[in-house]
């Protein structure tokens, strides 16, 4: 079996941190795989150390044709079964790369829980041009089914999470340290690309609110993106200096992680949650909005709290909820770690990757 990925995502993001292990979980199988990414993307050098050949693409669109005439010779010479495409804008080429006359089976991941109703080209790419479509979440299933794709067409695999890398109790320390929070405060984290519907914008006004009767409360917003400005003259205008602080891009979670009292995700729409799933498994307490597939990862009261999306008083009622809490976070962080060993390991989603691909071979 032979599986050419392409994933044209220039950062470290939940998806490429998924491709990193399927890739690392197929090589230990016997799988060959070749990688076409992003030139001077973090996930072709991260591959690259996994010693699966990469092959570096500009892939700065879906008709961008210097690409496409590359990955044509690379087909050509690796001669993949199938090509798997880790997002939208790489689906685009491996359909052109059907139109040129290429005849193996195209995996489609679909990670967002966006709508492609109103987009005929995305509509014809996932419904008429791929061999599966492979969701994130039932919450992802369900809306593509609903919007025209073939229930026999899409399964659901979940993310994994590497359960045996879990932080030792010393890095809390040292992680509050590198934050610059001090031992008594109690620091609110958030980990997420800095776009709007991630909504940083509302988890900003909903501290605001924790901060009038918590004044020892501090929140760090790891992630890049385009609303850093934005949500630094928040931050600013609503005078939250020195208690609210925007670290930036951290690519080193499991040294930040285990500083945090609280995970804070506010996303307003969400096909899992790859962080929430990594929190979990180092039993990092959280709270979450209910959107999306976040509920098939979260269960509200047992293994986390949900609130409404949207709301800055139902984030910071769900906050001073867990703090109020500290006996029933910390049972609801085991019980976490526990569904994430069960339901979300690394070994499962490659296993059931790795068994779409031999089901699409055989038909």
């Amino acid at each position: 079996m032979r599986i050419l990925h392409l994933d044209s995502g220039p950062a470290w993001r939940g998806g490429q941190q998924q491709l990193h292990y399927l890739i690392g979980g197929l090589k230990e199988q016997g799988i060959q795989q070749f990688l076409a990414a992003r030139k001077g993307s973090p996930l072709a050098t991260r591959a690259a150390e996994l010693e699966v050949p990469v092959r570096p693409f500009s892939l700065s669109s879906e008709w961008d044709l210097i690409s496409l005439a590359g990955m044509a010779r690379l087909v050509g010479s690796f001669r993949p079964h199938l090509v798997h495409a880790h997002d939208s804008r790489s689906l685009g080429l491996a359909v052109l790369l059907k139109t040129l006359g290429w005849g193996g089976g195209v995996v489609a991941a679909r990670r967002v829980a966006f709508s492609i109703r109103g987009n005929p080209w995305w509509k014809f790419k996932y419904a008429r041009q791929t061999s599966r479509v492979v969701a994130v979440s039932r919450y992802v299933r369900d809306l593509l089914i609903k919007e025209g794709l073939e229930a026999g067409q899409v399964e659901v695999v979940y993310d994994g999470v590497d359960t045996e890398a879990a932080p030792l109790p010393e890095h809390r320390s040292s992680a509050r340290r590198r934050l610059g929070v001090a031992d008594g405060e109690f620091l609110i984290g958030c980990v997420g690309h800095l776009a709007p519907e991630k909504g940083h914008a509302l988890l900003i006004r909903g501290f605001s609110e924790i901060l009038r009767t918590h004044p020892d409360s501090r929140l760090a917003v790891v992630g890049e993106g385009p609303l850093r400005e934005k949500l630094e003259l928040s931050i600013r205008e609503l005078g939250l200096q020195g208690r609210a602080v925007l670290t930036g891009f951290l690519s080193d979670l499991d040294g930040i992680l285990p500083g945090f009292d609280l995970l804070v995700h506010p996303s307003l729409a969400e096909g899992l949650g790859s962080v929430l799933l990594q929190a979990m498994s180092r039993q990092v307490p959280l709270c979450a909005s209910r959107t999306g597939g976040i509920p098939e990862a979260v269960i509200d009261g047992e293994t986390g709290f949900l609130f409404s999306p949207g709301s800055p008083e139902a984030l910071a009622r769900s906050v001073l909820r867990a703090r109020s809490n500290p006996d029933l976070t910390r049972r609801q962080a085991e019980r976490a770690a526990a569904r994430v060993r069960v339901a979300f390991s690394v070994e499962r989603m490659v296993a059931k990757t790795r068994r779409i691909y031999s089901d699409i071979l055989k038909r």
